[in-house]
C-alpha cells in the first residue's frame, strides 16, 4: 500500500523540509520575474515588485536596446540608469542587464553605424563608450550578468560572415566590460532553436561566456505551442551541449491563449514541468528569468507586432497571454502564478503561507477522488467508504477556507464552486480520524 504525502503547511501546522523532494536550491539557482504592471495607476511598480520578490525572485532583468540608450549619434539618454541605480540597491536586488545591439530581427545600432560591420573599431569603441556611460550611472547596482544582444541568431541565420564578425565585437567588448565591472559574469542570448541549429556557431560565439544566455518559447512555427512534455528534452540538450559553462534563460515563457492551442491549466503545467526538469538538471541551469509577471495590452501586443513584422493573430495571441496575470485593471492572478509561488516554496525560496502538492498518490485503493478536475461550476467528491459527520472545505492557495460544508454523510457529494475565482485550492474532507486532501483546478 502507498501512504499518501501531502505537503500542507499552515493549515495542519505542520512543518516538513521543504526541499525533500527538489535539487535546485535558494543559494546556487535563481529566480527572476519579467516586471511589468496591468493598466492601473494605482498598482504600481512596487506592487508588482512584491509580488516577485514574496515568491523568491532575487535578480530582475534591465533590457535596452542600444538606440534606447544612444538615441542619436554621441547623444544620450541614461535616466533609466539613473532610476535603476536608486531603486534596486534600495532593495538588495542585483540586475542582469541586457544591451541589445541587436533585437531578434531588428538591427539596434545607432544611424551612423547601420551600414558598419560589427568587427569595425568604429562599431567597437562606439560601444565601449555606450558601456563607460552606464557604468558612470549606476554606481551602486549590483550586475548579476550583463548581456549583450538578444536572440541575434534570428538576424544571422545561416551567415557565417555575420556570426564571424558579432564574435570579434563582442569578445572585445565583453572584455572592455570586465574591465569597468571586475568579477562581471558576461552573456548573450540565442533562441533555443538558434542555439541548437546554429551550434557550431553558438559554441565559438560563447568561447568567452561566463553564462550561457538562452531564451525559451516552445512553439510550432505557426506560433501555436509544444506540448509541455518537451521540457526535460529540451533541457537535456541544452546540458548536453553545454556541460560545464552555467545556462541562464534571460527570457522563458509560455502563452495561455487558446488561439496558440493552450490554456491557463496548459501554462500552469509549464511550470511544473519546468520546474521537474530544472531539478535534474540543477548544476547546468543556474537561472530562470519568467516572462511575464502580466499579459501584455492590446497597444503594446500591436506595437511589438509592427516591430517584429507579423501581423499574424496567433502570433500576437501568444504575445498577449505570455504573463502570469492578467493585464486589464489590476490584475488577477493565473494558475501558473499560483504553481510558480507553490513549486518555488516546495524549493525554500519563499515563506507564504500554504502550499500543496501530491507527492504521491493518494493509495491504491484510490479512496478519494475529485472529478472533473479541472472543473468549472462544480466538481463531484467520491469516496470507496462511507464518511459520517464529516467536513468539506476548499482552501485557496493563502490558505483562506472559500467554503465549508459540516456533517457530511455518505459516498459521493456535488460541490457548486460556480461563485469561487478560477485558481488551484486544496479540497479537505475531515472526520474525528483524518484529513484527506486533493488539489483541484477551478478552469472556465
Amino acid at each position: 500500500m502507498k501512504i499518501k504525502l501531502i505537503l500542507f503547511f499552515a493549515l495542519c501546522g505542520l512543518s516538513f523540509s521543504t526541499n525533500a523532494f527538489a535539487q535546485i536550491s535558494p543559494a546556487t539557482n535563481f529566480i527572476a520575474v519579467d516586471i511589468n504592471m496591468p493598466q492601473n495607476t494605482s498598482f504600481n511598480y512596487d506592487s508588482c515588485f512584491a509580488i516577485g520578490t514574496n515568491l523568491g525572485m532575487s535578480r530582475v532583468g534591465l533590457f535596452q536596446n542600444w538606440t534606447n540608450i544612444e538615441t542619436a549619434p554621441t547623444i544620450y539618454n541614461l535616466a533609466i540608469f539613473d532610476i535603476a541605480n536608486a531603486y534596486y540597491p534600495a532593495h538588495s536586488m542585483p540586475i542582469d542587464l541586457t544591451i541589445a545591439p541587436i533585437s531578434t530581427n531588428n538591427l539596434e545600432v545607432p544611424s551612423d553605424l547601420t551600414s558598419t560591420a560589427f568587427d569595425s573599431p568604429a562599431m567597437i569603441n562606439r560601444f565601449k563608450i555606450l558601456l563607460d556611460s552606464i557604468k558612470i550611472h549606476i554606481p551602486s547596482v549590483t550586475l548579476s550578468s550583463l548581456v549583450i544582444g538578444s536572440e541575434h541568431d534570428v538576424y544571422f541565420g545561416s551567415n557565417a560572415t555575420q556570426w564571424a564578425q558579432y564574435t570579434v565585437f563582442y569578445d572585445s567588448v565583453s572584455a572592455h566590460a570586465k574591465i569597468l565591472w571586475p568579477g562581471l559574469k558576461v552573456a548573450t542570448e540565442l533562441t533555443f532553436p538558434g542555439i541548437v541549429n546554429y551550434n557550431s556557431f553558438a559554441q565559438t560565439l560563447n568561447t568567452n561566456s561566463d553564462y550561457i544566455g538562452v531564451s525559451y518559447y516552445p512553439l510550432n512555427t505557426n506560433f501555436t505551442v509544444m506540448p509541455v512534455s518537451v521540457v526535460p528534452t529540451d533541457f537535456a540538450t541544452l546540458a548536453g551541449l553545454y556541460l560545464v559553462k552555467p545556462i541562464c534563460f534571460y527570457q522563458y515563457g509560455y502563452p495561455s491563449s487558446t488561439s496558440c492551442n493552450s490554456s491557463e491549466t496548459q501554462q500552469a503545467q509549464f511550470i511544473t514541468e519546468t520546474f521537474t526538469a530544472w531539478d535534474a538538471h540543477a548544476a547546468n541551469i543556474k537561472m530562470i528569468d519568467f516572462t511575464w509577471l502580466h499579459d501584455l495590452d492590446t497597444a503594446l501586443v500591436n506595437y511589438y507586432g509592427t516591430y517584429y513584422g507579423i501581423s499574424d493573430t496567433v502570433f500576437l495571441e501568444y504575445l498577449h497571454t505570455l504573463g502570469f496575470r492578467t493585464w486589464n485593471g489590476s490584475g488577477t492572478d493565473k494558475m501558473a502564478l499560483n504553481e510558480l509561488r507553490c513549486q518555488a516554496k516546495l524549493r525554500g525560496y519563499n515563506a507564504l503561507p500554504i502550499c500543496f502538492v501530491n507527492v504521491e498518490e493518494l493509495n491504491e485503493e484510490n479512496s478519494f477522488s475529485v472529478s472533473p478536475n479541472p472543473a468549472q461550476d462544480y466538481f463531484m467528491l467520491h469516496s470507496d467508504f462511507p464518511f459520517v459527520n464529516a467536513e468539506v472545505k476548499i482552501f485557496n492557495v493563502l490558505g483562506q477556507c472559500k467554503k465549508a460544508i459540516s456533517t457530511i454523510n455518505g459516498q459521493n457529494w456535488k460541490m457548486d464552486v460556480a461563485d469561487l475565482p478560477i485558481g488551484i485550492y486544496l479540497v479537505t474532507i475531515k472526520n474525528e480520524n483524518f484529513i484527506l486532501s486533493k488539489k483541484i483546478v477551478i478552469n472556465r
